[in-house]
């Protein structure tokens, strides 16, 4: 059976490679995105995914893990409903894996930075469930 340490680190780099697959996706979607005001979401959700990322990676180094994020199967979308249904999906996995690092994390320092990013991964899937409610 897996330590509460290594589950947090496996769960992380989970995080870390969704993250950077996230970041490697969203400037292709934007490029498609017409309405300013979606395309201006979707970068500020850009630079939140890149603050997880690096806040992932700062806590694998702390627990004295190394990063080794796997990438996702990427697959660019086309068509803004298409584009905001794979986001609100990552979203969705997001949420999850943060929840899987804070039931595993003992470091209560550790469980409030990872509760604050699955917080803001929650805002990210209601802005984006609102995107889709106004197609």
């Amino acid at each position: 059976m897996a330590s509460g340490r290594e589950e947090l680190l496996e769960a992380l780099n989970e995080a870390l490679g969704a993250e950077y697959g996230t970041l490697w996706l969203l400037p292709q979607h934007m490029a498609q995105v017409k309405d300013e005001e979606l395309k201006r979401q979707l970068k500020l959700i850009a630079e939140v995914e890149l603050e997880h990322a690096e806040q992932s990676a700062e806590m694998i180094y702390q627990l004295g893990g190394k990063p080794s994020a796997d990438l996702p199967n990427l697959r660019p979308r086309s068509g803004v409903r298409e584009i905001l249904e794979a986001h609100l999906e990552g979203e969705r996995e997001a949420v999850e894996l943060y929840g899987r690092a804070i039931r595993a994390a003992e470091d209560p320092e550790v469980r409030k930075k990872l509760e604050r990013m699955r917080r803001e991964e929650e805002g990210h899937r209601r802005l984006l469930e609102r995107a889709l409610g106004r197609l």
